[in-house]
């Protein structure tokens, strides 16, 4: 990934999640061969393939929320997961908030710590939670263990205000597009730097200065001058 992506917390999610996990067999020992299950390396495999397919970037169509396709369960071709790929403009959001980890998770019995941010996304047309990945209960979209969610949200709202955002290479504002590929890889583009629109110009930066506009106007009306006289020379030759 490049310094442009909004990176996870893929360790810290790997954790949190196989921690969970690994107390089913003590809470539920009824369960055949679940302790062989979760601590099998297929299983720490499918953690990891499940962690690091997701991809989140501010593009200047919305946020771009991607699950790359990954292996689930056994592993067989059969059971694959397919990629999701999720856009949310900006002019649609209403609310971009950051929940602090705080509480446990997991059986009553062994509960596990909570140490990943939630980024709760909602937009006008309400609440798309149906547990696919990236749609937390009553949000549009939720994104969880960002290490930098409170830049995220920052962007958000630039993005939203129509601002841009400013790359990592210092450039002026822009919004980014993304590429991604099934190896995990992001490709971060610049997308074309807006242009400005100033008085007697097409390309100002901003618009032209108090003494500018009076040079400006001086030297137009000296130009209708010399075009009046030379009118009057063609009338009075007639």
């Amino acid at each position: 990934m490049t310094d442009d992506a909004f990176k996870f917390e893929f360790d810290l999610g790997k954790n949190q999640t196989m921690g969970i996990m690994a107390m089913i067999p003590y809470c539920w020992p009824f369960i055949p061969c679940a302790f062989c299950f979760v601590n099998s390396e297929m299983f720490r495999s499918n953690i990891d393939d499940q962690i690091r397919a997701q991809h989140v970037a501010i593009t200047q169509d919305g946020i771009k929320y991607v699950t790359e396709g990954h292996k689930t369960g056994c592993r067989l071709d059969c059971q694959d997961k397919g990629k999701i790929s999720k856009t949310v403009p900006f002019d649609k959001i209403t609310d971009c908030d950051i929940e602090e980890p705080a509480g446990s998770s997991g059986p009553c019995c062994c509960m596990v710590k909570n140490t990943l941010t939630l980024v709760n996304i909602d937009t006008a047309s309400g609440s798309r939670g149906g547990g696919e990945p990236g749609q937390g209960a009553g949000h549009e979209l939720t994104i969880k263990g960002l290490i930098d969610p409170h830049q995220f949200k920052k962007d958000v709202w630039s993005m939203k205000r129509g601002e841009g955002i400013a790359s990592s290479s210092g450039a002026s504002p822009v919004g980014v597009s993304m590429e991604m590929d099934r190896s995990g890889g992001v490709q971060m583009m610049s997308a074309p730097e807006p242009v400005k629109m100033g008085f007697f110009s097409s390309k100002s930066a901003a618009p032209a200065s108090n003494s500018e506009l009076t040079g400006l106007m001086v030297e137009q009306n000296g130009l209708l001058k010399e075009q009046n006289g030379i009118l009057n020379k063609i009338l009075a030759k007639k």
